[in-house]
């Protein structure tokens, strides 16, 4: 049967791969019907021998897994109010600074004996752990970071059929990127290539297959004003949205598409940040690995945050974003997110960050809206510098439901190295449905090395 468009029906994903629980869809998200391909690629997703039950399945459990790339929103507890100082992206993640590398070494990493003295970072601090030093106008860094992941995951069963359980382990080669930054006077020019195996990674594709891609999350040219305070930028940019948290697929990062690790998206940007007040407002231009164009989003998007005690920040966020189709309508669909997100240290050794969230989805002229709320708190304590208890709690309020899912984080994180840190994560998720509550047990043991 065609579509309402009358184009013939091909298998076809979102901007993103699914991201539910497996055996549901996510409430308030857009589930996947036949359609057509949205992602430019080498190879249709008609045409290749991936079986997609199977695989979208296993998505839903995969989904769990944690962070690929570096923010850190505790950091707050050393006074750090603003991420540009030791970021490129003025909202933080991804490529650091010289000052972010030399604080990388004097204030994360666990020392084992004297620590180094004064405020100089050692040598190898720097790139390649200073074997091959860059010039002024030049950073560079390549990361990695792989898991071993367990889960097992229980769906209430139907009227009549029992329950049903799913586990899994596998190895997660999560993430592989190297980056840049160019500085010629006041003109910038950043961007990041790498590695992706999954069909997570996807959305950043610049050319390859299902399981073997070249990708690019990051690429943009920009312009920074008033004594480096201001950065204009235009090309593919992180979303400015909340936390820059790692936990990429905690249900305020995920749910609202705004993570680090797959939600970028072309746009022009301008951000502010003179410690007091940190702010970035993006004009969403779509991602342009989607084809046909009607599949893009375009619209608004920004945050702003306020120091407003020593050692704390209160931040507002809004997202809203239109497009002229999706694959479960071939009329417009419009989505909005409104947040409050804030950083607390009361202490050194404790930072609490939170965030809560409402997102709606709408297909234009349906008169249906439907209304969704997530939120996030977790507690980072650090007894000795470089070791790192991190526990969560998230709720899920979803469209549909009839209850809330909630989720808890157990973290620990190590800065065993320089520049190498292991994180063990383990996260347990209720999540109500049709039929009853699926529950979700997985652990991960995570190697993170940036060099």
């Amino acid at each position: 049967m065609a579509r309402p468009n009358g184009r013939s029906p091909r298998l076809a994903l979102r901007h993103r791969p699914p991201v539910e629980t497996a055996g549901e869809v996510r409430p308030g998200a857009r589930r996947a019907v036949p359609g057509r391909t949205i992602f430019s690629r080498a190879v249709s997703y008609s045409e290749v021998g991936l079986p997609w039950a199977r695989s979208l399945a296993c998505a839903g459990i995969l989904c769990l897994a944690s962070g690929t790339a570096e923010a850190y929103p505790w950091m707050i507890r050393h006074d750090y109010t603003g991420c540009g100082v030791c970021h490129v992206d003025p909202s933080g993640a991804g490529l650091l600074t010289d000052y972010g590398r030399s604080q990388n070494v004097l204030l994360m990493q666990m020392h084992y004996g004297s620590p180094p003295q004064g405020d100089e970072a050692p040598r190898y601090a720097g790139f390649m752990f200073g074997a091959f030093p860059m010039p002024d106008w030049l950073l560079a860094q390549v990361t990695f970071r792989g898991a071993e992941f367990w889960v097992s995951q229980t769906a209430a069963g139907s009227p009549g059929n029992p329950s049903v359980t799913a586990t899994d382990q596998r190895f997660l080669w999560m993430l592989l990127d190297a980056r840049a930054e160019l500085k010629l006077g006041a003109f910038r020019a950043a961007g990041a290539i790498g590695y992706g195996n999954t069909v997570y990674t996807l959305p950043a594709l610049v050319v390859g297959s299902d399981t073997e891609q070249l990708i690019a999350r990051e690429y943009w040219v920009g312009v920074s004003l008033v004594d480096n305070e201001m950065l204009i930028r235009l090309g593919r940019i992180n979303v400015p949205f909340g936390l820059r948290n790692v936990e990429h697929t905690s249900w305020v990062r995920n749910n609202t598409q705004t993570d680090i690790n797959y939600s970028q998206t072309t746009g022009l940007s301008v951000a502010f940040d003179n410690s007091r007040i940190r702010t970035e407002v993006q004009a969403i231009l779509g991602n342009l690995s989607i084809h046909p164009d009607s599949f893009r989003e375009r619209g608004l998007v920004g945050l702003l945050d306020v120091t407003v005690a020593e050692r704390a920040t209160v931040g507002i966020s809004a997202l809203v974003a239109r497009a002229g189709e999706s694959t479960t309508s071939a009329t417009p669909v419009l989505r909005q997110v409104y947040g409050l997100f804030g950083r607390w240290s009361p202490a050194e050794p404790v930072a609490l960050l939170l965030e809560g969230d409402v997102y709606l989805n709408d297909v234009l002229g349906s008169g249906n809206t439907q209304v969704n709320g997530v939120t996030w708190l977790q507690v980072d304590y650090e007894p000795i510098q470089g070791l790192h208890f991190m526990p969560a709690l998230e709720t899920l309020n979803a469209y549909g439901t009839g209850g809330t899912g909630f989720g808890t984080w157990l973290t620990i994180d190590w800065y065993c190295l320089p520049h190498t840190d292991i994180r063990l994560d383990g996260l347990y998720r209720a999540t109500p449905g049709t039929y009853g509550t699926t529950n979700t047990f997985s652990f991960l043991v995570q190697l993170h090395v940036f060099l």
